[in-house]
Formats: structure tokens, sequence, C-alpha cells
């Protein structure tokens, strides 16, 4: 198993990053590995969303489902339910610190046989791949709080 995580502190509220991520069609936006995003009709009384993703992976091109559910601190977690991979899982986890939110990413991958003598490499891939992710989260959860907190004086 390959594990990676990162944490970063945003200077915004948790309900702001919390809104952010709620929609799951913003992940193409933010997540460098994935291109596109097609994500499933919410269901009523169902506390899981399905959507299918497709992009890069260590320059090679995959394509997937994913399971999404949310979790009580406001984040998400995402089990690969088809794709090239056995087990694939994203985790997104908020908590309220002084001076903003401390947002937690972790992704879990087991290789196939093929990739596992590139573990290494990989791994430093993905740290650079989740850096750049969190950067993105960071900037698009602080320009949303920016803007709610605008439209609360303009209101």
């Amino acid at each position: 198993m390959l594990n990676v995580s990162r944490r970063i502190l945003v200077s915004a509220p948790r309900d702001s990053v919390q809104k952010y991520l709620s929609d799951l069609s913003e992940i193409a936006k933010y997540e460098p590995k994935v291109h596109s995003i097609e994500v499933s009709p919410a269901v009523e009384g169902q506390a899981a969303q399905d959507a299918a993703l497709a992009g890069r992976f260590f320059g090679l091109p995959w394509h997937g489902v994913f399971r999404f559910e949310r979790t009580s601190d406001g984040g998400y977690r995402g089990s690969m339910v088809s794709g090239p991979l056995r087990r694939a899982e994203i985790r997104m986890a908020l908590r309220p610190v002084i001076g903003g939110t401390s947002l937690e990413h972790q992704e879990t991958y087991e290789l196939p046989l093929y990739l596992r003598p590139l573990s290494a490499l990989i791994r430093r891939w993905l740290d650079k791949t989740l850096e750049s992710e969190l950067d993105s989260v960071k900037e698009g959860a602080e320009g949303l709080n920016r803007r709610l907190q605008l439209q609360r004086l303009d209101a």
C-alpha cells in the first residue's frame, strides 16, 4: 500500500471550506490527477454519491468510478469502486483551528505489480500533486470566503 498525506492551514472558517469542497464537480479544478469528472445526481436520503473521473496517474491515462461520502467533520471520503487499481481511497478532513481551518488530505493506493518497483518515484510525484492540490483548495476556499463576506456586507 502506498499512503501519502499532507496538511495545510486555510485562512477561512470551516463552513466556507466545507462549502467549497461540497461541490464534487470542482475536483477537476484542484486535483492534478483528474482532468474530467461527471458526478451522478444526488439521491434523496443517500449519504453516498458516485462520480466518474478520468485523468492521468504518473503519466498513465486512467478512468474510474469513485463513491464519495460526506464526513461529519465537513470533508469527504472517496473510494474507487471501479477502475485500474484494486484499491484507491482519498480523504479530505477539516478541523477548525485558531486562524481558520486545518485541512488534511490523505490518499491510499494499492499499486499493480508492474508499478511497485517505481513506488519511491510515485510517492515523490504524489507528494507534489498533494501540495499542488492543497494550494488550489486553499486559494479556492479563501476566495469563496471573501465572496461570502462581501455578500453579507452588501445585504
